[in-house]
């Protein structure tokens, strides 16, 4: 049986020795896995994309909103049920339920550190991405992403990445040969 590497959830700031890390249970995914619901997840290794359904055409067209990397943090809600977490490739997770995360947070003063912590990265990244997105064309912030987060462009399949951005996967072809 794995155990979580500690060292990638550095960032956490939870001792190796916290009594947190077995209520994890691992759970190994294969590309196009869905995640549960009530659950909150710390990725070890792959890649997954939250993204949602647009149904205001006749096609149904998915939304990529957010990717996770090994060593992030998400949580499936119930109460964002129209939100779909499915993973890229295959690879490792840590799972818990909310309901444990809760109980921890009534027991462990310091795990309100973590959620703290969990929610104002997740405000900042939201209220950066709102910003480029207002303020930037597609080509804009494709450049934004090749400048500060090269691992997006590097790992993403260009159909999700153009999603992201808010255009076509022709468009971000364009885009492409435009800049090279």
């Amino acid at each position: 049986m794995a155990t979580i590497n500690k060292n990638l959830f550095s960032h956490l700031n939870v001792e190796d020795c916290d009594p947190v890390w077995e209520k994890f249970a691992e759970v190994e995914f294969s590309k196009k896995t869905l995640f549960t619901n009530n659950k909150a997840y710390l990725l070890e290794d792959g890649l997954v994309r939250k993204y949602y359904i647009s149904s205001t055409t006749d096609i149904d067209t998915e939304i990529c909103a957010e990717f996770y990397f090994p060593g992030d943090i998400f949580t499936v809600d119930e109460k964002e049920s129209d939100a779909v977490y499915e993973s890229i490739n295959s690879g490792l997770a840590w799972e818990i339920t909310l309901d444990e995360v809760k109980d921890m947070f009534v027991l462990n003063p310091h795990c309100r550190f973590v959620q703290n912590y969990y929610l104002s990265r997740k405000l900042n990244a939201a209220m950066k991405r709102e910003m480029l997105l207002l303020k930037n064309t597609p080509q804009d912030l494709y450049e934004y992403l090749l400048k500060n987060k090269p691992y997006y462009i590097q790992n993403i399949p260009l159909k999700y990445l153009a999603s992201y951005i808010g255009i076509t996967p022709i468009s971000l072809s364009r885009i492409r040969k435009r800049i090279v």
